[in-house]
């Protein structure tokens, strides 16, 4: 999900832009992520953890206690 939203304020917020400092960055970027944040917009998650954990075995083993 972080990953989205980093890509999703890239290309909302500052691609193509040029920024005079880092004040105006970190503005321009408050104030996009105060918008983001006030819509609120869900993930749609396509795959059940079983499906996941089957699927994603080799990058996250199930360690069994």
């Amino acid at each position: 999900m972080a990953e989205n939203e980093l890509s999703a304020m890239t290309r909302q917020c500052a691609s193509g832009r040029r920024f005079e400092d880092i004040e105006t960055l970190r503005s321009e970027i408050a104030a996009w992520s105060t918008d983001i944040n006030n819509t609120q917009r869900g993930v749609d998650w396509q795959m059940k953890v079983e499906d996941a954990r089957g699927k994603l075995m080799s990058i996250y083993p199930q360690i069994k206690l």
